[in-house]
């Protein structure tokens, strides 16, 4: 038998083949600080999981996996990874870090709704779809004709398409066009005012007021005096639920309690003791969906 012998396009192809192998051996980079940042991120967020009803105890492999499951974009971005861990460094040492992590400002920081952003539009671009949008890591996009970035609000900040308040959240009737919108949240001591469609600091009690959305939590606006009043208690005069304390409403012109429990078909937040009525059900506060998505696992939950 004649020996092997390779030509000279041989044994290029033999050199490509090895190089080819050396390269795929050889890890990428970035690959090391990627998998520091996932590591990272799950350490911080590792209290918060027991919060999550059906959460896993799972190892800091399977959160890494989770997490570039939800939204790889991030995970692949450098400054991203940096702005995240520096947001929720910053946000650590507050009390409710868990129990309102979804609330807290974040934008950077993993959020499933992103991997769907895979063109390059960016904010104030024409577009048909969401998927033609670029990730932001401003806050979320979405498209409204053109890719348009809704940002956490500041005093009079505009326009606004919601208010958040703990997990309710109430959006307008009507959208905003253009590059950006943003929303208001009650623990920055803000709400979306649906007349300026900006984010507004509510009015204290003998304020003068049109709406009862302008007035704190604890009041309504008087119709009697257009001022903002201690909302009523237990069967006094009323007639309209929002003059009625928050665990009341507006029955037969006099406040009565909340009746509903939870889980009770309701067509309104007023009648059910929760305070919030979801789908035609008296239900708690939404789950947090940013801390489950990060915290259960992937396999038990189908992702």
């Amino acid at each position: 038998m004649k020996p092997l012998r390779f030509g000279i396009v041989g044994t290029v192809l033999v050199f490509t083949t090895i190089t080819a192998a050396c390269s795929e051996e050889e890890e990428d980079p970035d690959v090391a600080a990627q998998n520091q940042f996932l590591s990272d991120y799950c350490e911080i967020i590792k209290p918060c999981c027991p919060l999550i009803a059906g959460s896993v105890p799972s190892t800091a492999e399977a959160c890494a996996k989770r997490i570039r499951e939800i939204d790889p974009q991030i995970v692949k971005d450098v400054r991203a990874r940096t702005d995240c861990l520096a947001q929720l460094r910053n946000l650590t040492p507050k009390s409710d870090f868990c129990q309102d992590f979804g609330n807290l400002e974040q934008p950077a920081c993993p959020d499933i709704r992103r991997k769907l952003l895979t063109g390059a539009k960016k904010p104030g671009e024409a577009c048909t779809t969401d998927a033609e949008c670029a990730p932001s890591y401003d806050g979320f996009v979405t498209c409204k004709t053109v890719c348009q970035v809704t940002k956490r609000g500041k005093e009079g900040d505009g326009p606004c398409v919601l208010t958040v308040d703990g997990q309710i959240e109430r959006p307008l009737k009507d959208a905003a066009s253009g590059a950006e919108a943003f929303v208001c949240y009650t623990r920055d001591g803000f709400y979306c005012d649906s007349d300026a469609k900006k984010c507004q600091k509510p009015l204290a009690n003998g304020s003068d007021c049109a709406r009862d959305e302008q007035c704190e939590k604890t009041s309504f606006c008087d119709p009697n005096t257009n001022k903002c009043a201690n909302r009523k208690s237990l069967n006094n005069a009323c007639s309209i639920d929002s003059q009625c304390a928050r665990t009341a409403h507006c029955e037969e012109s006099f406040c009565v309690e909340d009746t509903l429990d939870e889980g009770a078909d309701c067509d309104k937040d007023e009648l059910c003791k929760t305070d919030f009525c979801s789908n035609g059900k008296c239900v708690k506060a939404l789950p947090d969906v940013r801390l489950t998505n990060a915290c259960v696992d992937a396999q038990k939950d189908g992702g």
